[in-house]
């Protein structure tokens, strides 16, 4: 079991190049309560996190809140082999956002290790389960694309509320490109928005933006300059061009995901 938010530096043969990163990461922003475990081999019987009970309990305590609601996790998981030295992913990652309750967090937790499990070889499963974030406005950053630019240049799409699929926002998002070298924002598009994703009791919905927002950017210049610095960060990280899922609350900004790109 691994604490990513405590900046655990699990290896990344171990559990994948993602969940390493995001616990480097923390080091230099918000990374959301999360845990890492990881599906080694076979096994008959999968009561829970193969060879360690303390996965399973970390994730019930993740779920539970002081009072009687319960609260809300992401699950990621990732097929890693280790053969390839933590150099990328074999597939995925599955994502379930915004699972609510010990109860279906751990049937989530284990189906995923039981596919994990399932392998006839050296490949594995790394789940990440990590305290959902109810985002005021998220974003997604690619650190480096050039075509058809002259220089590379990050990418940078905000939207009010929760990214339902990790990635995909409700309609239309702001968009701005920001020059890698000296963070000048070299384009800035202001969307029209009408509808957020927001978690309720049984799960994400849409929602009508109220008229105020819609026409305005959800996040400031200095906002998107410290994602994109954020992004150069983890490019050190994983050694590669990441897209990273970020979420603002209350004025804080969390990396959920990093994962590199080709």
């Amino acid at each position: 079991m691994y604490l990513l938010h405590r900046g655990a530096q699990p290896p990344a043969r171990v559990v994948g190049p993602e969940a390493a990163a995001l616990s480097g990461l923390r080091n230099w922003c918000a990374v959301p309560r999360s845990v890492c475990g990881v599906a080694h081999a076979p096994s008959a019987v999968l009561d829970a996190a193969p060879g360690d009970d303390r996965f399973l309990d970390y994730v019930r305590e993740l779920t539970q809140r002081d009072g009687a609601q319960d609260a809300a996790v992401d699950v990621r998981a990732v097929t890693v082999d280790p053969a390839t030295a933590g150099a990328g992913r074999i597939e995925g990652p599955r994502v379930s956002r915004h699972v609510v309750g010990p109860n279906d967090a751990l049937a989530v937790v284990r189906d995923y290790l039981a596919r994990g499990v399932a392998f006839r070889s050296s490949r594995r499963t790394a789940v990440v389960v990590e305290e959902f974030i109810a985002a005021d406005a998220s974003a997604q950053v690619v650190s480096g694309v050039r075509e058809p630019f002259a220089e590379k240049v990050a990418v940078v799409k905000a939207a009010h509320g929760v990214c339902a699929g990790g990635t995909d926002h409700a309609g239309a998002a702001d968009t701005y490109l920001v020059r890698r070298t000296d963070l000048n924002i070299l384009v800035e598009w202001i969307a029209e928005k009408h509808r957020q994703v927001v978690p309720t009791p049984s799960g994400l919905t849409e929602r009508p933006l109220p008229a105020a927002l819609r026409n305005r950017p959800c996040l400031t210049e200095e906002q998107i300059r410290d994602m994109v610095r954020i992004s150069l960060v983890a490019e050190v990280e994983l050694g590669l061009p990441v897209r990273l899922e970020l979420a603002w609350k209350n004025g804080a900004v969390y990396v959920l995901w990093c994962e590199a790109v080709a």
